[in-house]
């Protein structure tokens, strides 16, 4: 069974998600709905956001230039 969800954060900064997804064989879901972490096959877990925050982590125009194909050293 393919499983996915997502949980999002509200901050000062702005808004953090974390998602994760993944295989699960039905016969691992426990009573209560849950399933253990290391069940979870060809997880892929993300984790991102908006606003000041996540603007902070993008690379700017210059360094972008210097590491280009375009850069000749």
């Amino acid at each position: 069974m393919l499983v996915r969800g997502e949980k999002w954060l509200t901050l000062n900064q702005g808004d953090e998600y974390i998602r994760v997804s993944g295989l699960v064989r039905p016969q691992d879901i426990k009573p209560d709905n849950t399933i253990e972490s290391t069940r979870l096959a060809d997880a892929r877990i993300t984790y991102s956001g908006t606003g000041a925050t996540a603007d902070v982590n993008v690379m700017g125009w210059l360094s972008r230039f210097f590491i280009s194909a375009l850069m000749p050293f």
